[in-house]
């Protein structure tokens, strides 16, 4: 028997209707020959199909029909032929959940619902899998004899008219190692996180024999009447349920949390106002030194833990983020990646797909917020007075507009901050605020153990203090954690006078700011060697291994023996160390004090310690071909930081130049922006200024707004042509293409498309050469210059017979029915198609399949052969479909209801119409209302009304525009003339 939920015997369900429509769902492989779904998946199928390891190595399908199915409990099985020399699979395990007592039981379930759409690198979209895990409350559904299954809520809805759950149905539903049901409905006023399913206990005792019989044969169960009961026994009484470990992501603050002092009520302050729906954000604010990491650690600490400080009672948080300026930094990509993470891979990667798309941040964060649901996610941001101006107002906006969403939404994270300065916020917005100050040093009591744990082996002297003794130190320097703790560094670090704790007290004169005094002493009391080490933890500001520093310092001073100097300095605890990712790192304060006392110029000075870093930071960096997400690419923008700290802009350019585009691509448009901005007017050499236009113009190409990047891309134009460097004018002279393209003039796209065709010929930068020619024959195609359109697909032709690129061919062909189809030469139109259709399937992709059947479509439109060209149509719908392309199905739907137009069905073309305007729509295609349109005049024809058709249909055409995959706008006014003349 089967031990469980198997991922190779996963089914994706795709069917074809009698209608001619496609739908798909999820299934089971329970046997050698059969697969468990839900009936309306396969309801009125004409063609059904089932898909296992999908868009996995090892894919394989095979054909399936309905065996057994039950419309009341919608329960089907289906019945399909192994790949010949299969091996044989267990039958699965069958069980029931009691529904005659109280009990909450865990569930899973696997499938293929809508909002796990992807898109794929060749821009194939398809479904990923979602492996649901929830609960089902066994007394809930009584009636209808269903499961109610709670789940997380799903991380998207993408078609508010379509449950985001759609073709999760079918899915078997296990409770560990039995199938106890099939998953059937999502029910939308219950909210996305409650799924229903039906029994396969009930489904047995409803239907009778010889169904029931006929079922239990295909599900091999042995006694339909006695199937083993999986339920879990009920919780005691008055226990809660049991709930699961918080998620946490980011690298936790941990100075001082080993010798942390109780500070009781500013913690339980916090968890007051973190449970509290009200309260957005809580903010701890104090000098340096005064602990406020350390708190809002342990707070973070005890939530991982499970605990809620003081007395608050509320939920756990489902995760915890941990950001800080001295770490991973506070921005608003680094929020929303770590964020992205802790939710879960499903929702991670399309959180991940929505970043990297062109939509406004409000739009990206509002995504993230969705994808939370109403679970409660806490974020720490460390030392956000780095990212504060003086005036206490945020110098990102990025993060300015991360906190407008934040107080907007109705259900969000909480924020936890850490600040010397309070961060600044609108009036009305300061009642969704709460601060917790901690402008006073550690009680007495705390500060007398603190000390007594510094010394903890008593080879200092200080443990063996008296109460009053150590109660004055910790006076004399206000109970401040972080003073308390240099304090007895100093003691450690004189090994000549061997001073007490007394005498050191006496060598410090109060100033306004005593810890810094303190960590100033410390710093000025350190040894050459001792302060070169220092200051190259101060210039890299964050955690890192110490083959970093030991690379760092040997070409600063070779002679320099790194480790002891390391040791000297963790005694001191000048150092803090995390053992789990083996890195070391300065306090933020000393870190601070450091870097401001480092002189600027020298060998050792600021600026070559800062070129150093950003030269371990480019030895460690990984190269192109192993990038595969923002965060490879880290050490390049390390070393951007590191080369503007030392003021090597030029060199910066040319990092920067190497990750833009990349960081264009996922998403992080406004950062790339950041830092190219940082560069205006500071660049003294030609090729970084090169460098910097191509990348620029690409981040304006992305972002906005279009005519700067236009005036980037000529200006690196001119300065390549200047250099005599060919590649950059092949990037500039596309780019310009593009985003004149973009811009809608496409006459101005010509001559730059043309010309960076024709560089990447003389480059041999073949794959720039066919994407440059395609473009610009569709071009063509759009300005209705089919004959230049033509030229571009004869080149296209050329270079596939000289290359031998399959893909190459097909493009060839693309770019010939389009360009035929402007010109109106159908009958080449439709020959062309054919051969497009057959050249990608030799290429081994569906990448314009849908498109050239589409233009067969029409092209028998225009000669009057309605029935073939309702069948290629057809075709070019389920095409579209399977490659889940809202715009080109609302296309070929479009074409089709004006082929049953001409039929003379009207309420088809109405109906059809009314899809097309639906998918056009989802797509965000301007052509919906055109197919609005359309499905007005078709209902007005139908009544008859012909003046209401006539007018209707004339806003039809008007709406399609230059749109050349569509029927022509002619055919619609002739139409609608003749329409008039009979009113």
């Amino acid at each position: 028997m089967s031990d469980g939920l198997d991922p190779h015997r996963i089914a994706e369900v795709i069917v074809t209707t009698t209608a001619g429509g496609g739908r798909r769902g999820s299934g089971y492989r329970v046997g050698d020959t059969a697969v468990l779904t839900a009936f309306h998946v396969v309801a009125e199928a004409a063609d059904v199909q089932v898909r296992f390891d999908a868009d996995r190595p090892g894919q394989w399908a095979a054909a399936a029909v309905v065996a057994w199915s039950d419309t009341g409990t919608d329960v089907a099985v289906l019945t399909f032929t192994p790949q010949p020399g299969a091996t044989p699979v267990t039958p699965a395990r069958f069980g029931r959940i009691g529904d005659d007592r109280h009990a909450v039981i865990g569930v899973h379930a696997a499938g293929f619902p809508l909002w796990k759409r992807r898109r794929s690198p060749d821009g194939r979209q398809f479904r990923e899998l979602h492996q649901a895990d929830g609960t089902v409350a066994a007394l809930s559904n009584l009636r209808t004899g269903t499961l109610e299954i709670t789940v997380p809520v799903a991380a998207a809805d993408p078609d508010p008219q379509v449950s985001p759950w759609s073709g999760m149905s079918g899915a078997a539903v296990w409770a560990g190692s039995h199938i106890v049901g099939v998953v059937a409905e999502h029910h939308r006023w219950e909210g996305t996180g409650r799924l229903a399913a039906a029994r396969i206990d009930h489904t047995l005792r409803r239907v009778g024999e010889p169904r029931r019989s006929e079922l239990a044969e295909l599900l091999v169960i042995d006694d339909p009447q006695a199937l083993p009961d999986v339920g879990a026994e009920p919780p005691a009484s008055g226990s809660p349920p049991p709930q699961a470990g918080a998620k946490v992501i980011g690298l936790p603050v941990t100075h001082g949390l080993e010798l942390f002092k109780d500070r009781a009520e500013a913690r339980e302050m916090i968890g007051r106002h973190l449970t509290d729906p009200a309260i957005r954000m809580v903010t701890v604010t104090g000098r340096r030194g005064m602990g406020k990491s350390a708190v809002a650690a342990k707070v973070m600490a005890m939530l991982e833990q499970g605990e809620w400080p003081g007395h608050a009672q509320a939920p756990l948080p489902s995760g915890l983020v941990h950001l800080s300026t001295r770490t991973s930094g506070v921005s608003l990509e680094r929020l929303y990646l770590d964020c992205a993470r802790a939710l879960g891979s499903d929702r991670e990667t399309r959180l991940l797909d929505i970043w990297a798309t062109n939509r406004p941040v409000q739009d990206k964060i509002s995504e993230l917020f969705a994808a939370m649901g109403d679970q409660l996610f806490i974020i720490l941001m460390d030392n956000l007075e780095d990212r504060l101006q003086d005036d206490g107002r945020l110098d990102d906006d990025e993060l300015a507009i991360f906190l407008d969403c934040l107080f907007r939404a109705r259900s969000t994270p909480r924020l936890l901050v850490t600040s010397q300065i309070p961060l600044r916020l609108a009036p009305e917005l300061r009642r969704f605020a709460a601060e917790v100050e901690l402008s006073d040093g550690l009680p007495p009591t705390e500060s007398v153990a603190l000390l007594r744990e510094l010394d903890h082996d008593g080879s200092l002297g200080v443990a063996q203090l008296s109460d009053g003794q150590l109660l004055q130190a910790a006076v004399h320097v206000h109970g401040v954690p972080r003073a308390l703790e240099l304090l007895v560094g100093a003691v450690a670090d004189d090994t000549l006078t061997l001073p007490t704790l007394q005498d050191v007290l006496v060598d410090f004169t109060l100033r306004g700011d005593v810890v810094a005094g303190l960590a100033e002493d410390r710093y000025q009391r350190l040894g050459p060697e001792g302060r070169t080490v220092l200051n190259v933890l101060a210039v890299l500001r964050t955690p890192v291994p110490r083959e970093a520093i030991e690379w760092i310092v040997g070409g600063l001073d070779p002679g320099l023996d790194v480790m002891p100097v390391l040791s000297h300095l963790l005694r001191m605890r000048m150092l803090s160390v995390d053992r789990a990712s083996r890195t070391l790192a300065l306090h933020p304060m000393d870190a601070d004090l450091a870097h401001g006392a480092m002189p600027r110029d020298g060998a050792l000075g600021r600026q070559s310690m800062e070129r150093r870093a950003a030269d371990w930071y480019a030895s460690i960096a990984p190269p192109r071909e192993d990038w595969r997400g923002l965060d490879d690419i880290q050490p390049y923008r390390r070393e951007f930081d590191h080369r503007v700290r030392a003021g090597d802009m030029n060199g910066a350019a040319l990092v920067l130049g190497t990750i833009s585009e990349w960081m264009v691509w996922h998403g992080s448009v406004l950062a790339a922006n950041s830092m190219h901005l940082t560069l205006e007017e500071q660049l003294t050499d030609d090729r970084a200024r090169l460098a910097h236009l191509i990348s620029f113009g690409h981040v304006r190409l992305g972002g906005g707004p279009l005519a700067h990047a236009t005036e980037l891309f000529t200006e690196a134009a001119d300065l390549a042509e200047r250099l005599d460097d060919r590649h950059a004018m092949q990037n500039a002279m596309f780019g310009l293409g593009d985003a004149y393209r973009q811009l809608g003039r496409l006459d101005a796209a010509i001559g730059p498309l043309a010309r960076a065709g024709d560089l990447a010929h003389e480059n041999n930068d073949a794959e720039a050469e066919v994407h440059a020619i395609l473009s610009l024959s569709l071009a063509h195609s759009t300005l209705g210059d089919g004959a230049a359109a033509l030229a571009g697909a004869d080149r296209l032709r050329e270079l596939a017979h000289t290359s031998g690129d399959l893909l190459t061919e097909a493009r060839s062909w693309n770019a010939r029915f389009t360009a035929l189809l402007t010109m109106g030469r159908w009958e080449e139109t439709i020959a062309a198609g054919d051969r497009a259709v057959r050249a990608y399937q030799d290429a081994g992709i569906q990448e314009a399949t849908d498109y050239a059947l589409n233009a067969k479509g029409v092209a028998m439109l225009a000669t009057g052969r309605v029935a073939e060209a309702l069948a290629s149509l057809e075709a070019a719908l389920q095409a579209a479909s399977a490659m889940e392309n809202p715009r080109t199905e609302g296309v070929c739907l479009y074409n089709m209801a004006w082929a049953h137009w001409t039929d003379g069905g009207y309420g088809q073309a109405a109906g059809t119409a009314e899809r097309a305007a639906a998918s056009l729509q989802l797509a965000g295609a301007t052509e919906a209302a055109a197919a609005e349109a359309l499905a007005e005049a078709a209902r007005a024809r139908a009544v008859p009304d012909p003046q209401a058709a006539a007018a209707a249909l004339a806003r039809a055409a008007d709406g399609v525009g230059g749109n050349v995959e569509m029927v022509r706008p002619a055919w619609l006014i002739e139409e609608a003339g003749r329409l008039r003349g009979e009113a």
